[in-house]
């Protein structure tokens, strides 16, 4: 008897244990609900939001507005689908805090700039925004600011990027530029009649895309391995270089009009230097 009594009440302990674990998993998600992880997601502008809800879903990012950037030389820094880095100084014309000048100076410098259609290596200016199609890039401020007499070493520079979203990247229906890269002569020598295995091909390479007139990038983007490519463009006439910044294949810019209801199609030739 004294047996049976312990395994029942050996029993009655796992009943009553299995029972309170069960109450405290549920009292830790009252209303039946799941607790959420604690994951968080990383936003454009740099913020980072985590997961609320029923159903655990990330909060949404804040949209729109301007954020502030600052890097150095040889650091990349990110917010707003963009990425910068710093180059090198080119020009620091500034006047120093020690000295009266009759002109305030400026500072140039060079960056890579990389948005959501390619990178591109430009040169900035203070005060002289540049634009990619989605995002205006504007370099605000330099420090620290130059002493008569004492030269500024190039890793003491930090300087400080606006990125805004641009308000007109609104691109019209239908509007923009499509064409091709073609890529010749294949062979040493031509033939008559041609010969269809030395006719020119599709390159695949960078695009850079600017306003006729502009030194500054509109978009970049990269052709296919047929030399296919599509720009969605704004109304206004652009220039098209192609090209990998080596002497061979040289490529030829094209200059197109886009207006507001159609895709210009044009064509980009590039010689392989073979003869």
């Amino acid at each position: 008897m004294k047996n049976y009594a312990l395994i029942i009440g050996v029993l009655a302990l796992v009943v009553g244990g299995g029972s309170w674990a069960i109450y405290t998993r549920v009292a830790q998600a009252p209303g039946g609900g799941k607790a959420c992880t604690m994951e968080a997601k990383l936003c454009p502008d740099g913020s980072a939001v985590g997961r609320t809800g029923p159903n655990c879903e990330f909060a949404e990012c804040p949209s729109g507005g301007s954020i502030s950037l600052e890097a150095r030389i040889g650091q990349e820094v990110s917010g707003l689908d963009v990425s910068i880095m710093p180059l090198a100084v080119l020009q620091d014309s500034r006047c120093p805090i020690d000295v009266q000048c009759i002109q305030a100076g400026t500072v140039k410098m060079r960056a890579r700039l990389t948005s959501g259609l390619g990178t591109a290596t430009q040169e900035f200016t203070i005060g002289q925004p540049i634009t990619t199609e989605a995002e205006t890039v504007t370099l605000t401020d330099v420090s620290p600011q130059p002493t008569a007499g004492i030269k500024i070493k190039d890793s003491e520079y930090v300087f400080r990027f606006e990125v805004a979203k641009r308000i007109d990247n609104t691109v019209p229906s239908g509007s923009g530029v499509r064409g091709t890269v073609s890529l010749g002569p294949t062979c040493p020598v031509m033939r008559d009649p041609p010969d269809p295995q030395c006719a020119d091909r599709g390159y695949a390479t960078t695009i850079v895309v600017r306003r006729t007139g502009s030194t500054s990038t509109f978009a970049t983007g990269k052709s296919d391995a047929s030399g296919a490519f599509t720009f969605s463009l704004p109304p206004g006439s652009y220039t098209l270089s192609a090209g990998s910044g080596t002497m061979l294949p040289r490529c030829s810019p094209v200059e197109v009009t886009v207006s507001s209801t159609e895709y210009v199609t044009t064509t980009i030739s590039c010689d392989t230097g073979i003869r």
